[in-house]
């Protein structure tokens, strides 16, 4: 007996959806013959977990000394008989082809769907043909949930150009040389994925140690934590989403370098609607010194969302709620439209859709690792309809990027209290430029 399930989505080929949108689709089943069941029942099932290994205490020679963290949050938890109901023993099912609509709310305040080595917040339809006496057969399908995150809604702060710096002595006992600066500076701290994050860097080198490199990169940083009846714990992971290698700096001078940074598709930041896994961005340039001597690093954070900035301010009208805040005091307000967040400014045009290739290693490292002794639990099926392996596909845009601020604006008084000058003035200019 052949049994055909096709779980669709009603104007939806993508499978995505915001917070405070209604899910509507189709189940269609295809039989041949009579089927007997107790019942057929659609779950749509919204949540996230976590779940890692650390080793413990006690004798390090016993590969068993490890200590499990897990946690576990739902958001979605719908359940519907298509055929049959709680209380029926058998049913029969005739054959040729039957279709079932289905609606589901989701909710506001839903964390956006992720794929982590140690957690994921996942959102799937199932099917399931409830077997008297045989193994039920299930029919799995995934979507993706985003969180509305309207960056012109949070705070203010996101327009603002952001600036950071750091300095490092390098001694060789009992000298200590003069100090390497490291100058990061953005125009604005809100980006969407599709815009390009410039940034400009000032690099003094007072030192007698020349840099080497210059890497410039953009990070997601995720923390992950657990719940009881798990002990409470959180690990931390790294993805590395775009790089760009730069230029050298020889000891004795200083120079300006003009960098951008793509923002592939990735999913918003999150510190609030989710209690197991937050997510943040942060740049990060490293110059990279000659001899066994440690590396220097400046960041700056980032705030992605799901919505741009746009050219015009947006004002709260007055007598208007106050929106509640989240972890870092960012207030958000709803969108007009849950579809299409981004239609009350007619100048962004609708994004494409696109996977988080940064994130595509992660889900299959999450696997069993060949140090563990108890595989990690089987995850359902989360095939596409093509027979692809699921992945949450986020939102791209096709808009204008903000430019680099001049460096006038905030190397003058830099300039003005160091003096300096330097010495090879005729160095390559295409990738920097000397001061």
């Amino acid at each position: 007996m052949t049994v055909t399930c096709e779980i669709e989505f009603d104007n939806n080929p993508h499978g995505t959806y915001f917070g405070g949108q209604v899910l509507t689709g189709r189940v269609t089943l295809k039989l041949d013959r009579v089927k007997l069941v107790k019942a057929v029942t659609l779950n749509i099932n919204g949540y996230s977990e976590t779940r890692w290994r650390e080793r413990s205490g006690g004798n390090t020679r016993r590969r068993k000394a490890r200590r499990t963290f897990y946690g576990r949050e739902d958001y979605i938890a719908s359940k519907t008989f298509l055929v049959g109901s709680n209380l029926s023993s058998q049913c029969s099912i005739e054959p040729g082809v039957h279709v079932y609509n289905f609606a589901c709310q989701i909710p506001t305040e839903c964390p956006s769907s992720f794929e982590g080595t140690h957690g994921r917040v996942r959102y799937m339809t199932n099917v399931m043909l409830v077997r008297p006496w045989k193994y039920d057969q299930n029919y799995t399908r995934c979507f993706t949930v985003l969180k509305v995150m309207d960056l012109n809604f949070d705070s203010p702060l996101l327009r603002v150009p952001a600036h950071s710096e750091t300095s490092k002595t390098y001694c060789c006992w009992p000298c200590t040389s003069d100090p390497l600066a490291l100058q990061l500076t953005l125009p604005q701290t809100g980006f969407v994925p599709g815009q390009n994050v410039p940034l400009s860097v000032l690099v003094t080198n007072d030192s007698h140690i020349p840099v080497e490199q210059l890497m410039v990169t953009l990070v997601m940083l995720v923390t992950y934590h657990s719940k009881p009846p798990s002990m409470p714990n959180s690990t931390f992971e790294r993805f590395i989403l775009n790089t760009v290698k730069g230029d050298t700096v020889a000891r004795n001078c200083k120079k300006l370098f003009n960098y951008e940074l793509r923002v592939p598709a990735t999913p918003p930041t999150c510190f609030n609607l989710c209690g197991l896994i937050q997510i943040a961005y942060q740049v990060e340039v490293e110059a990279q010194v000659k001899g066994c001597h440690t590396n220097e690093q400046v960041s700056v954070p980032l705030t992605i969302g799901s919505v741009p900035l746009s050219q015009h301010v947006h004002i709260q009208p007055r007598g208007m709620p106050q929106q509640p805040l989240d972890a870092q005091g960012l207030a958000s307000a709803p969108p007009v439209s849950p579809a299409n967040p981004w239609a009350v400014d007619d100048s962004i045009p609708p994004p494409n859709y696109q996977e988080a290739i940064h994130m595509r290693s992660a889900a299959s490292s999450s696997k069993k690792d060949d140090t563990d002794d108890d595989p990690e639990p089987v995850q359902p099926n989360t095939l596409n309809p093509d027979g692809s392996v699921y992945q949450p596909l986020y939102p791209v845009f096709d808009i204008p990027s903000p430019t680099a601020p001049p460096p006038s604006d905030w190397t003058q008084n830099y300039m003005a209290e160091r003096a300096f000058v330097n010495p090879a003035a005729d160095a390559d200019k295409e990738k920097g430029t000397w001061l």
